[in-house]
C-alpha cells in the first residue's frame, strides 16, 4: 500500500481542504460532510496511495466520535468510481467505506485505503456480506484477523447510516470488520446474514482486533 501525505495540517473543527491536495469535487465535499455529520468529533483528513501512486483516495478521521479513544474513519472519493455487476450493468448505487476503531490503532486507515484500492481497481459491485480477503497483510505481521467484512453500518446514529443524493447517483456507505478465515469461509458457505446473526447473538465487540473467533461450533 502507499503511503500518506497531509490533506491539511493539523486537527480541524470543520471541513477544510488544504493546498497540499488536488481541489476536490463537488461530491467529494458533499461525501466528506455527510460523513462528518454521522462521525461527529474532532476532524482530520489524510490522502492515501497504493505502491504505484496511480491511484488515492482521502480518508476522513474523527476522533473521540464514538467513545474515548475510539476514532471514525471514512473514505472520500471512492463513490466517483462506478460499479458494475458481472452482467456489465452497472450497480444502482455508489459506495464509500467507514470503520471504526481504537485510536491507537493506526494500520486501520492503510487497511481502509486498500480496501478501497481493491475496490476501484477491479471496479465490480460490492455489497453487506462481501469480503475483501488478506487487506491486513501488509501491515501486520501475520495477522489473526487479515480479512475485511462488509457491513451494513451500526456504530453510528443508532445504527442509521441515510445515504446520499444526487441529481443522478447516490451514495451509500459499507462497514468495514475485520474478520478471521475461519470467519470467511463461514460468509463463503453460509453468508453474510447468518453470520451478522451470529456477530449479534454472541455479542462481538468488533472494536477488539484481539476478540476470539464467532463461535461455529453448531454449524459442524
Amino acid at each position: 500500500m502507499g503511503k500518506s501525505s497531509p490533506f491539511f495540517g493539523g486537527v480541524k473543527s470543520e471541513l477544510y481542504f488544504g493546498p497540499y491536495m488536488t481541489i476536490p469535487s463537488e461530491q467529494c465535499k458533499a461525501v466528506a460532510r455527510h460523513a462528518l455529520k454521522i462521525f461527529g468529533g474532532e476532524l482530520k483528513v489524510q490522502a492515501y496511495y497504493d505502491d504505484s501512486k496511480s491511484i488515492s483516495v482521502d480518508l476522513l478521521t474523527t476522533l473521540d466520535s464514538l467513545h474515548v479513544g475510539v476514532k471514525s474513519i471514512g473514505t472520500i472519493g471512492l463513490s466517483e468510481v462506478p460499479l458494475f455487476r458481472s452482467s456489465g450493468e452497472e450497480f444502482p448505487t455508489r459506495v464509500e467505506l467507514c470503520a471504526g476503531a481504537l485510536t491507537e490503532e493506526v494500520f486501520w486507515e492503510n487497511a481502509l485505503a486498500s480496501a478501497a484500492f481493491s475496490i476501484i481497481k477491479l471496479q465490480s459491485s460490492v455489497m453487506p456480506g462481501d469480503v475483501i480477503v488478506d487487506v491486513f497483510n501488509d501491515y501486520i505481521k501475520s495477522p489473526k484477523m487479515p480479512h475485511v467484512y462488509l457491513s451494513v453500518p451500526f456504530m453510528w446514529n443508532d445504527a442509521y447510516f441515510p445515504q446520499l443524493e444526487f441529481a443522478s447517483l447516490k451514495v451509500n456507505w459499507l462497514q468495514c470488520i475485520a474478520i478471521y478465515e475461519e470467519e470467511r469461509a463461514f460468509v463463503e458457505k453460509f453468508g453474510g446474514d447468518a453470520f451478522d446473526d451470529l456477530l449479534s447473538d454472541q455479542e462481538i465487540n468488533t472494536l477488539d482486533y484481539d476478540r476470539l473467533p464467532v463461535n461455529l461450533t453448531r454449524f459442524k
